[in-house]
């Protein structure tokens, strides 16, 4: 995996879609556009297998705890099955390759004065439907979208930022890799109301030294 590192003073993201607080998408270079290509990028490649995985700071997010306490880890495919996006290694909510998986991926941003205004990410599963929801921070729904089948990229972009982003099933068997995954992460501070919006508009890091890493080709 390679990284540009961005710093980003006084930058404004503007992109082209027009009047919804959140977009659902279905097709990662759609996401890329909306988010005017500025975004973090992680496929688990260069992390060892079996690393317990509850921060990824150049992502500023964070994973709570799986339902049994543990958190997700990254594992090779040749373990874990699936649809290979890339590289040899992905991320799932297990960690000893049994059956169900142990409950929904849920991500926050790393710094508490940040909001997740974009993720995205590949279901590598094989067989299993997912679904990502924005949640405000009294966890009310902002927006879903649900993967397709198998294997497929989704992700939300949204201009009011989410609290937590969690990533659950639809259907299958609750064992759920994940990879190349996506985030725009920034400030909460001075978030406009979304009625003078349209979406991500002005969404201005003024004087914030804020950094994002910016892929350079996937």
């Amino acid at each position: 995996m390679k990284n540009l590192a961005i710093y980003l003073s006084g930058l404004v993201l503007s992109v082209c879609a027009t009047t919804a607080e959140a977009t659902p998408f279905t097709d990662q270079s759609a996401w890329r556009d909306a988010v005017n290509n500025i975004f973090a990028f992680e496929n688990f490649d260069d992390i060892a297998t079996g690393t317990s995985v509850d921060v990824l700071g150049d992502l500023g997010i964070m994973f709570d705890p799986l339902d049994d306490g543990t958190q997700p880890t990254v594992q090779p495919y040749s373990r874990t099955g699936g649809i290979r996006r890339s590289g040899p290694n992905n991320l799932i909510n297990d960690s000893d390759f049994s059956l169900p998986g142990r409950g929904a991926f849920s991500i926050r941003a790393l710094d508490p004065n940040d909001l997740l205004f974009g993720i995205g990410l590949w279901n590598v599963g094989g067989d299993d439907r997912l679904r990502m929801t924005f949640l405000d921070s009294a966890e009310n729904i902002i927006e879903q979208v649900i993967s397709a089948s198998g294997s497929g990229f989704f992700g939300i972009v949204n201009a009011v930022g989410a609290a937590r982003v969690e990533i659950d099933f639809v259907n299958g068997n609750g064992y759920a890799p994940i990879d190349d995954l996506h985030t725009a992460v920034r400030s909460a501070m001075a978030v406009p109301e979304p009625s003078s919006l349209t979406l991500f508009t002005t969404l201005g890091l003024m004087s914030l030294g804020f950094s994002l890493r910016k892929i350079r080709s996937v």
